[in-house]
């Protein structure tokens, strides 16, 4: 479900919007949800406010009482001001029959409504969600571990590499290079199963035969029996492993390491890539022309786990098109350019 509810400054959005490059600065006032509605969230310049599940579905219930009208698509990115600064913006996805046949589909709408009362709304929201939370406890409560089920599961993935704050340079005006977060990863596919280990400056690949998955799984079921916290450094190695294609439980980097040397030592090589050093930066060092990064969040690992800024910084979904030469890695969720065949970052095989 995707819902954002925001009180916004229409002068700040235009402008920020119309800047060449680079992630425009969010500044609504806004409530967003975390997990398709496990949890709630209440940005206010900058600081983070937790809201209950309960106290979320009634916000989001009241909101839509107070609505006056109901539109097809997303807030308009361009719409006049009527001599007013300020806007309520909702916007929810709900499922839609639009063939009238019962097959439905995911729609997203948009709402009409006071931006005034919208905003006391949200000013009574804030009062009841404590004091905001800093960085550590924001990523926790956006990242908490799952479980994993009873029985067998559905394992995709298992990583290790360095965390990297994002730097949200402008990537169309300072060329884009990207930190060495020196992946070592586990991933299976309908393709079979691969491993890539980072060796000094290679990376080594072989293929992780099938009758090995039931010993992975229960040596990865040891390693999920003492999770660690979804917050790292920047800099700090981190290791988590997924399943049911997006779900993920973060563990310790040092026995994740030692489960993916295990899993490469029962495997059958395949080939040695040297890593392309022009393409990357030392962890910790900016890069050339950029900055250090100010976003808390960004690619866990190089799986699709986290927005590319934080949460305060985040722009509603309308105004994201996503890049028409590339597309995720279903892997490691890095950048493939079309045409490729395995990903650069992790070796997976494009389908």
């Amino acid at each position: 479900m995707y819902i954002y509810i925001a009180y916004r400054d229409l002068k700040t959005y235009y402008t920020q919007n119309s800047l060449y490059g680079g992630v425009p600065y969010n500044n609504d006032y806004k409530f967003t949800a975390i997990k398709d509605g496990l949890y709630y969230l209440l940005t206010l310049n900058g600081a983070n406010y937790r809201v209950s599940k309960e106290a979320g579905e009634k916000f989001i219930e009241d909101v839509l009482n107070k609505c006056t009208g109901e539109h097809q698509g997303s807030f308009p990115f361009v719409r006049s001001l009527n001599g007013k600064d300020m806007a309520a913006v909702i916007e929810r996805s709900r499922e839609v029959d639009l063939c009238g046949r019962g097959h439905l589909s995911s729609q997203n709408f948009h709402y009409d409504m006071d931006a005034d009362v919208l905003y006391q709304m949200l000013e009574e929201l804030r009062a009841g969600s404590g004091e905001p939370m800093d960085k550590r406890a924001l990523m926790n409560y956006c990242y908490p571990n799952p479980t994993l089920p009873e029985g067998d599961f559905d394992l995709t993935g298992i990583y290790h590499g360095i965390y990297c704050t994002p730097d949200n340079k402008p990537n169309s005006v300072i060329q884009t290079v990207f930190p060495d977060k020196k992946v070592s990863c586990f991933s299976i596919s309908k393709n079979g199963a691969y491993i890539q280990m980072r060796v000094d400056d290679n990376k080594v690949m072989s293929n992780v035969p099938a009758e090995l998955i039931p010993e992975i799984k229960e040596k990865v079921r040891q390693l999920c029996a003492d999770p660690k916290e979804a917050y790292v450094e920047h800099g700090d190695w981190e290791g988590f492993i997924r399943f049911n294609n997006d779900e993920e439980i973060f563990t310790d980097p040092d026995k994740t390491l030692e489960l993916l040397n295990e899993i490469a030592s029962k495997s059958e090589y395949d080939k040695t890539e040297a890593v392309d050093t022009k393409k990357y930066y030392t962890v910790g060092k900016a890069p050339p022309g950029g900055f250090e990064g100010f976003g808390m969040f960004g690619m866990m690992g190089g799986f699709p786990v986290a927005p590319s800024v934080s949460p305060a910084d985040t722009p509603s979904a309308s105004t994201e098109e996503p890049a028409s030469d590339s597309k995720k890695c279903k892997f490691c969720g890095a950048d493939v350019t079309h045409g490729q065949k395995f990903c650069s970052e992790c070796g997976g095989k494009v389908e």
